[in-house]
């Protein structure tokens, strides 16, 4: 299955997946202390924001793999406004997006982040690529169940804001192309590496 984690490390290394997969385990390196307390900062700021919410919203935290799902599937269809910490797939795809949110049309999903929402200069602010493919992966999984609401999941970052991506509309500007694209590029290879692991083995 690719998950969304899975298109996350694809897009900051192309070489990952395959290799958590595929790579004998003791040649790893030892997780960072750094990358453990961004794991860390991420986990607590993402408690910060869902104890602050003065909404309603089903909590499945206390759930895990296939009975996750079902009750996601069981939230879905009793049309819960909110869900958090749900789980989806679809044919190859599984996601556990933070946040799934139901619209007039459908559900569209959420991530929480620890970071800012978008990166660049203040006037020139762009998507991040590895928070949209987890995104889209999301999206992709309820257009394919037929429960999406569209193609414009959202971040809720560390700033506060709530921040939209639009997978849709064409970005940058010396090869424009969709946020879509770059989630099916990103998907393809993942699957070409998984696929055929020695492809993917760093030089």
């Amino acid at each position: 299955m690719i998950t969304a984690a899975m298109l996350y490390d694809q897009v900051m290394c192309p070489h990952r997946p395959s290799m958590d997969l595929f790579a004998n385990p003791m040649k790893r390196d030892k997780l960072s202390p750094f990358v453990k307390l961004l794991w860390e900062k991420g986990t607590s700021y993402e408690e910060e924001v869902i104890a602050s919410l003065d909404i309603p919203f089903l909590d499945l935290t206390p759930y895990s793999q296939e009975e996750k799902e079902s009750k996601t599937l069981e939230a879905i269809e009793r049309k819960e406004p909110l869900i958090y910490s749900g789980r989806i797939s679809a044919d190859d795809l599984l996601g556990e997006p933070d946040l799934l949110r139901l619209d007039e049309n459908g559900y569209v999903a959420g991530d929480i982040k620890s970071g800012a929402g978008e990166e660049g200069v203040v006037d020139d602010r762009r998507p991040k690529k590895h928070y949209a493919v987890q995104l889209a992966l999301y999206t992709d999984i309820l257009e394919r169940k037929g429960l999406s609401s569209k193609r414009e999941p959202f971040v809720w970052d560390i700033h506060g804001d709530e921040v939209t991506y639009e997978l849709d509309e064409l970005t940058g500007k010396r090869n424009p192309t969709t946020l879509w694209n770059i989630y099916r590029e990103t998907l393809d290879e993942a699957r070409r590496n998984i696929s055929n692991p020695g492809n993917s083995s760093p030089a």
